[in-house]
């Protein structure tokens, strides 16, 4: 690396390696930016290992801090620790001659404090809108919610790159006033040389499944708008008509307790698997390709249309059927009867009727799943991901932004 080349920070609170586990395309995208441009790198230390290719090619700047993003008190309190000392950050970043600046998350408020402390030569990525998420649903907090959004989009409305992952985030952007310009749809990418098809023997003897169980599954973070409640009652139901049915539920998160105790109060129970966090990407893979049925499921908020869920990515790459709450973003991509099949996120009969529909036709599962692959390589590839996220900020580095 020279001095003469522009400097490009990420800023990440998690760090480089759940960084690279949330978004896989993360070390291309390093790779790709290093032959241009001096890579730093911004973030919390974590408990796994830097990536290879982000340890060789960036210089990384942790903070002296832990985060465990598998535990949801520390996730919170080290959150609140990094918004704090983002101020800090940029006055680093700064110091270095940082010339621009990648934040691929929406933590509430880090867009105002990087344009107020950094400068106006920050990327940003809108996708989940998490204070609507946790306190949208306590009306003692809508005002603070609504105040956080309106700081949020000021700086938004005045950032030069702003990524999305979904078109229909764009369409929601620009309607409120942000520059279409300046906006730029990314799909999440894949890794396929972890979400693959595996031996469905091997992965269902692993959970425990026999070959004549139909198993629905859904992976991801258990917070509240993941709708896996709603998933448990139709469950119920449906187990009443189809006995076969099991619910594999792939992670953990704060709705944990509060399902458990639902699956006994329904009595399904003995019909759901809670298998926490798993300690490896692969192990996700084998409980994916233990399942049926790919399950995508949101309760509709507003914030629910605006990316691809991880759940569908991974779901897809392993060749499963889809079955997904009609939202903005995923419906760009899963057409009824095409992938999959929808259902409205509040429409439990909808969702009971496509359960069943899957459930006894093993011929459609199997020519869903199929498409579901095709499909998968065609919009999460990971060449493409990157370079339409270099571009923009090598531009961004650059010259001045717009």
């Amino acid at each position: 690396m020279t001095e003469s080349r522009p400097k490009i920070a990420f800023w990440f609170r998690y760090g480089p390696a759940e960084h690279t586990e949330l978004f896989h395309a993360i070390p291309h995208i390093v790779e790709a930016l290093s032959a241009h441009a001096e890579v730093h790198y911004y973030g919390l230390r974590s408990e796994r290992p830097l990536p290879p290719i982000i340890a060789n090619l960036a210089k990384v700047h942790h903070l002296p801090f832990r985060v465990r993003r598998t535990a949801s008190r520390d996730k919170v309190w080290k959150t609140m620790l990094w918004v704090a000392l983002l101020p800090w950050v940029a006055w680093h970043s700064r110091w270095l001659g940082i010339r621009a600046v990648y934040i691929d998350e929406t933590v509430p408020l880090t867009a105002p404090l990087a344009r107020l402390f950094f400068g106006r030569r920050v990327a940003f990525t809108v996708a989940d809108f998490f204070p609507e998420i946790y306190w949208g649903h306590k009306s003692a907090l809508r005002p603070l919610v609504r105040l956080i959004r309106a700081l949020d989009f000021a700086a938004w409305r005045r950032l030069p790159v702003l990524f999305t992952r979904a078109g229909a985030t764009k369409t929601y952007l620009v309607a409120n006033g942000v520059p279409a310009e300046r906006i730029y749809p990314v799909y999440d990418p894949c890794d396929f040389a972890i979400y693959h098809p595996e031996t469905r023997e091997t992965a269902r003897r692993q959970f425990g499944y026999s070959p004549n169980e139909v198993v629905v599954v859904h992976h991801g973070i258990l917070h509240p708008n993941k709708g896996n409640d709603r998933i448990l009652r139709v469950l119920a139901r449906a187990r009443q008509q189809a006995p076969e049915l099991r619910f594999l539920l792939v992670g953990d998160g704060p709705e944990r307790l509060r399902l458990e105790k639902l699956a006994q109060e329904l009595g399904v129970a003995n019909a759901v698997q809670f298998t926490g966090w798993l300690p490896r990407m692969q192990d996700v893979n084998m409980a994916l390709n233990a399942g049926d049925i790919g399950m995508v499921m949101r309760v509709g908020m507003q914030a629910d249309d605006f990316h691809m869920t991880g759940a569908l990515v991974h779901n897809m790459a392993c060749g499963l059927p889809i079955l997904t709450a009609r939202l903005g973003g995923v419906a760009e991509i899963i057409h009824e009867n095409d992938a999959g099949l929808l259902f409205d996120p509040d429409d439990a009969e909808a969702l009971l009727t496509q359960l069943l529909r899957l459930t006894r036709d093993t011929g459609l599962r199997q020519r869903l799943g199929a498409r579901a692959l095709e499909l998968a390589h065609t919009h999460f590839d990971m060449a493409t991901v990157t370079q339409k996220t270099v571009a923009p900020l090598l531009r961004l580095a650059g010259s001045e932004p717009a």
